[in-house]
């Protein structure tokens, strides 16, 4: 007996879309505070990495608002480096 291929809906056709790309975005992020705490933090960059990963969005808005530190001690190591 032969099985009728049925069309997804536009829900199931966003989720398989967009499932990947915001994977791709979280790691991307995971990536992008790695890099950006081994220049603009005096904190450990891969305690950071941690925290995103498996943080998500809460743990990207703690870096902005702990990670980076202050915007004059980094306008200062930057003078410096």
């Amino acid at each position: 007996m032969a099985t009728a291929i049925v069309p997804m809906g536009a829900a199931g056709t966003a989720f398989v879309i967009g499932l990947p790309v915001l994977f791709v975005a979280w790691i991307a992020a995971v990536i992008w505070v790695y890099s950006d705490c081994q220049t603009n933090s005096p904190h450990s960059p891969t305690v950071w990495a941690f925290i995103v990963f498996f943080g998500g969005i809460v743990g990207l808005v703690l870096y902005f608002r702990i990670g980076r530190g202050e915007p004059a001690a980094r306008s200062n190591r930057q003078l410096r480096v």
